[in-house]
């Protein structure tokens, strides 16, 4: 994997995961380097096992030197993934692609952290062997839950929705439990990775993640690089809305249900019938206000190409919020300029996939590290 130490093979990478399939010349005019440069790079990572080259079908039967397209190859690089949430926990094992070879999910009983990342560590290891893998075949495991990164370099803050832990420092307390290395970053960012690498921004060069779930995260990518800050806590626009006012978030969601005397006791269970729920399309009707207000700060201090909504809230509310906030013609006071394209994340469902983004983007990206 020394090939991958350099930022030209990342580069390479990069395009054949956001353009797919690509001739050598072809990533040559992207790369807008030499054609022997493009061959020097490529002819590493066929070596390596990183990448295949196929005959075009698209020329199948027609004269002259078939041309041949580059691409990732699906099992040159293996990824572990866990994301924890209050309630449950979710691991899987991913390919270059993003593909899920295998999941697993459970509910959370004790959330000491001792015994669950025990049983998270159990679940990893039960997987690849499964799989017929071994541990050294993985470049790493991400880990992503709610929480942020305190002003000492990788130690994660206490957070209300596992306040049985420590701090945690992400360099050193997760290791015990896995065979591979291991890496961390919050729901929000790593959900944005998700995009970024396998979901509905692979070619956007700027956008802005907005994570709703139990509660309120972000992210911000520029030039398909995730943008930290400092201390990891770039994009936070949880801390826009202060906790002791009604939020965007489906902590608020959920309050506002229980208030009106709805049954859900979870966002997975809130039902079509909720939804229509007077209270509930009020609570919707707010939201959008309050998106509203986030985009047009987003949009002066960023001006992204687009603004991606996800998160555990029901579909059906994302659905409705993209919508109106796309037919918006103004997103402020003063806004007179076209806003950013409003989109709806392709991989939320599925937030392990966004812990197992974390390691293929450390080893990839150009930027990464």
């Amino acid at each position: 994997m020394n090939t991958l130490q350099k930022p030209s093979a990342r580069r390479l990478i990069q395009l054949l995961r956001s353009q797919g399939p690509v001739s050598r010349l072809k990533l040559a005019d992207l790369l807008d380097v030499q054609p022997s440069t493009v061959t020097r790079i490529v002819n590493q990572l066929l070596d390596d096992g990183l990448v295949v080259e196929e005959a075009d079908p698209n020329r199948a039967g027609r004269r002259g030197y078939p041309s041949k397209l580059l691409q990732l190859r699906p099992m040159g690089l293996l990824s572990a993934g866990v994301f924890i949430d209050p309630e449950r926990y979710y691991t899987c094992i991913v390919n270059a692609l993003g593909e899920v070879l295998s999941e697993e999910t459970s509910s959370i009983t004790d959330r000491g952290f001792s015994q669950l990342m025990e049983l998270i560590g159990a679940s990893v290891d039960r997987q690849t062997r499964q799989l017929g893998l071994q541990p050294d075949r993985f470049i790493g495991c991400g880990i992503s839950y709610p929480g942020q990164h305190t002003s000492k370099p990788g130690i994660v803050r206490q957070t209300q929705y596992f306040s049985e832990w420590p701090e945690i420092d992400a360099s050193k307390d997760f290791a015990p439990y896995f065979d591979m290395p291991v890496h961390q970053l919050n729901d929000a960012k790593c959900a944005c990775l998700a995009e970024l690498l396998f979901g509905s921004c692979r070619s956007v060069r700027n956008f802005n993640y907005v994570w709703l779930s139990h509660g309120i995260g972000g992210a911000a990518v520029i030039d398909q690089s995730l943008y930290l800050g400092k201390s990891a806590s770039a994009a936070e626009f949880g801390g826009l809305f202060p906790k002791s006012q009604p939020r965007p978030s489906g902590s608020d969601l959920l309050a506002t249900i229980k208030e009106a005397g709805l049954a859900a006791d979870n966002l997975e269970h809130i039902s079509k019938a909720d939804l229509q729920h007077e209270s509930i399309l009020n609570w919707v009707d707010r939201v959008e206000q309050q998106l509203k207000w986030l985009s047009l700060v987003i949009t002066r201090t960023m001006s992204p190409d687009a603004i991606v909504l996800g998160g555990r809230l029901p579909d059906a509310i994302f659905s409705e919020l993209i919508e109106r906030l796309s037919a918006s013609k103004s997103l402020g006071e003063d806004h007179f300029g076209p806003h950013p394209t409003f989109i709806r994340a392709e991989a939320d469902k599925k937030p392990h996939l966004g812990a197992a983004a974390l390691p293929l983007y450390l080893t990839t990206s150009p930027n990464a590290g």
